[in-house]
């Protein structure tokens, strides 16, 4: 453990975790700035051989399971999940109660009770700019709270994912995607209502066809009422690529 390293001492470490890793030197020579300790909550519980980079707070209750990598100033709210192989990059926010089983890059934003199984990624628009250069930064995805990524989809570029939007298993999405939106295929939005298969009757959308209604009906737009949580989703495997 780093000497700029803080935790609750009832948060569990294995002994093979790393927590306030220090990032490798930059091919110009520069170095990772942190300004902060490395704070893990309370009740938090880190897998074997993770490692947790300088700079990064991870909320209370939260899981990290074997062999994941959370790297410098990313801020993981409580009671998250970040399932085995995770890879999160630099400066990424993750919101209270989402799970990870994925690729979060550098620079995303992920909101609360998220599901992401699949990949957030940048465009790399020129390759020809040096690794580590500062001006190869790009834009990167912002997800908003309650969505789901599925398996392997690919997420790339600035673009927002709505509030409990779903995108399906193996989509490739470059473009924003309405909130309480399915997304398919490569850059398909869908209207749950206009989905033939089970997914678009899924409880998951209940919220949005709340919000129709009432838009329909001309009344003011209130939130549905229950907690800010995602439902259950019939289709949780992700393993929808195209109407069925």
């Amino acid at each position: 453990m780093c000497d700029l390293a803080t935790m609750f001492p009832t948060a569990y470490i294995a002994p093979t975790a790393i927590i306030g890793n220090p990032f490798r030197p930059l091919l110009d020579g520069r170095e990772v700035a942190v300004n902060g300790a490395t704070e893990i909550g309370a009740g938090v519980w880190i897998g074997h051989y993770s490692t947790v980079g300088q700079g990064v707070t991870i909320g209370a209750g939260s899981i990290v399971e074997e062999y994941v990598a959370i790297h410098h100033r990313s801020a993981i709210g409580s009671r998250v999940v970040v399932t085995s192989r995770s890879w999160i990059g630099i400066d990424v926010t993750v919101g209270d109660g989402s799970v990870i089983r994925g690729h979060v890059g550098d620079n995303s934003r992920v909101g609360a009770g998220c599901r992401i199984a699949g990949e957030l990624i940048h465009r790399q628009l020129d390759p020809s700019i040096p690794w580590d250069d500062p001006t190869a930064d790009e834009p990167a995805p912002v997800v908003g709270d309650g969505a789901f990524v599925g398996w392997r989809a690919l997420v790339v570029g600035g673009v927002n994912i709505g509030p409990y939007a779903y995108v399906c298993a193996g989509a490739l999405i470059t473009r924003d995607v309405p909130a309480g939106h399915i997304a398919h295929g490569r850059n398909q939005i869908t209207h749950p209502d206009g989905w033939p298969g089970t997914l678009g009757k899924s409880p998951f959308f209940d919220r949005q066809r709340h919000l129709d209604q009432a838009r329909r009906a001309g009344a003011a737009v209130t939130q549905p009422p229950g907690p800010a949580q995602p439902c259950a989703v019939v289709d949780g495997s992700g393993l929808v690529l195209a109407p069925a």
